[in-house]
């Protein structure tokens, strides 16, 4: 009986450290699995399609020539307003692409304008600062003088790119200037 009982007692040994081998192995297989992880503020810049969506400015801009006052609130209006003519809808659907050598692609998007524009162009170079709260173009593409800008973030999520900045409006009339408030929202078309 004692060999049995011995026996017995092997056997259920055995059976524990098998059972204590394969749960410790299958947690080992749980821990290889990838994990998830949250995207950068890069990751969501550079794989967007952005393009602009609206944009307001506040307070508006307000110009009186000869007695005709224009009140400007919209940044397609500005747009229009800087460039002496209307923003189409062919403007519209044009694209920015940020990519990861920091590089800026402009692109003509599904419709363009003037057919005998390239369908994509050089835009310069984005880069954050300020520990990634703000971007900065070294020509920023919605600038009709291509000037350097760099805009506060507002929101930067795989969908959303709000940003705003101060803009400087010099009034060609009287030469007095004004500070607004431009807020641009972008969304990814991809």
């Amino acid at each position: 009986m004692q060999l049995n009982i011995l026996g017995m007692k092997r056997i259920v040994g055995i059976v524990l450290i098998a059972s204590l081998i394969f749960i410790v192995g299958c947690k080992d297989d749980e821990d290889d699995k990838p994990q998830t992880q949250e995207k950068t503020k890069t990751d969501l810049a550079t794989e967007g399609h952005w393009r602009v969506n609206g944009g307001t400015i506040e307070p508006s801009i307000t110009i009186d020539i000869q007695g005709n006052v224009i009140t400007v609130d919209d940044f397609w209006d500005l747009l229009a307003y800087q460039g002496g003519g209307t923003v189409q809808d062919c403007d519209k659907d044009n694209l920015m692409f940020l990519r990861a050598d920091s590089t800026v692609l402009l692109d003509e998007g599904p419709t363009k304008c003037d057919m005998g524009d390239p369908q994509s162009e050089d835009g310069g170079l984005w880069f954050f600062v300020e520990n990634e709260t703000k971007l900065t173009f070294s020509s920023f593409p919605f600038d009709p003088t291509g000037a350097p800008q760099t805009l506060d973030i507002e929101t930067l999520t795989a969908t959303n790119l709000d940003l705003h900045m101060v803009y400087e409006f010099i009034n060609p009339i009287d030469g007095d200037t004004t500070d607004h408030v431009i807020k641009l929202n972008y969304v990814n078309t991809k």
